[in-house]
């Protein structure tokens, strides 16, 4: 009886024992279950992550694309080439933004397909999945690299064509500040020569002391009652003798001494005054009025007035 006593009890503990390590398996089954479970979860939330950012960047491939055709249009001027220009580069810069997020969920890709590989469950239709998903992350890099590398051969093209501008715009700036010195210089030479064709001289006084500068000279002889002697110009009178002065506005010459009667006795005609004038071509008066001056001063730039 206690024999069969201890056997019963040797036996009942053999079942707990067995039980125990049952549950254990279960209890550890159930864990690599969940644990599977847990994985092929976040597999496929990275695959699904990997989903969204490829209709991503087919959209941002797309918005680039559609830069280039609406910037692709006629000649739109100088504005319009600015802005073309700055839409290159903002396009430029979005490509290589979306090449570089290529390059992280590619790398991320990878881990995931390494992950899904090492899983004790592995899943066929999701390592299928990754396989297209590389696939499609592959002709999307090559795409932008592409539209990249086109954008880049544009943009330096252009910049290019602006250095070559810039050093026609400084070629021109050059010529233009030649041109202007030389406009400047034509100016002044202008100015010089009309001055010096409007400059004209007068000399004013008495016989003697018109002899005395040396502005008139007596011509002529006299011998016992026959003959006589006249007062001409000088041929070669000093400047400071005469007063200068321009003709096209000096058409008033006042006279020093109002009360007393003048004679020109140089080449200028009394037909082209404005002042009274004698039949004996004596001028009195406060001023010679000179009505038209250029025909006044045709025949001498020098006037020479001898008060009587």
């Amino acid at each position: 009886m206690v024999r069969y006593a201890w056997l019963v009890v040797g036996v009942a503990s053999v079942i707990v024992t067995t039980g125990c390590q049952d549950r254990k398996q279960l209890t550890a089954a159930l864990a690599e279950a969940k644990a599977a479970e847990a994985e092929k979860d976040s597999l496929l939330s990275e695959v699904l992550e990997t989903t969204q950012f490829v209709t991503d960047a087919n959209t941002e491939l797309a918005k680039v694309k559609g830069m280039a055709v609406k910037s692709a249009g006629s000649d739109p001027g100088v504005p319009g080439a600015k802005a073309d220009r700055a839409a290159r580069a903002a396009a430029l810069d979005r490509l290589k933004q979306v090449i570089a997020r290529l390059d992280e969920s590619e790398t991320k890709l990878a881990e995931t397909e390494k992950r899904a590989k090492q899983s004790r469950q592995r899943n066929a239709r999701l390592l299928a999945q990754i396989e297209t998903y590389k696939k499609t992350i592959d002709d999307l890099r090559t795409s932008a690299e592409q539209q990249k590398t086109q954008y880049e051969t544009i943009i330096a093209d252009q910049q290019h064509q602006i250095v070559t501008l810039n050093g026609r715009v400084d070629t021109l700036g050059g010529q233009v500040t030649a041109l202007t010195a030389t406009r400047v210089a034509l100016t002044d030479t202008v100015a010089t020569l009309t001055s010096y064709k409007n400059m004209v001289y007068y000399a004013i006084g008495t016989e003697d002391e018109l002899l005395k500068k040396g502005v008139v000279v007596k011509e002529g002889s006299k011998f016992l009652f026959f003959g006589g002697s006249r007062l001409e110009p000088a041929r070669n009178v000093a400047p400071e003798a005469f007063t200068a002065v321009d003709k096209t506005v000096a058409t008033s010459i006042p006279l020093p001494r109002p009360g007393k009667k003048y004679k020109i006795i140089s080449r200028q005609n009394p037909t082209y005054l404005a002042s009274t004038v004698t039949k004996d071509g004596k001028i009195s008066g406060e001023a010679l009025q000179i009505a038209q001056p250029e025909e006044f001063w045709s025949a001498s730039k020098y006037l020479v007035l001898v008060q009587e």
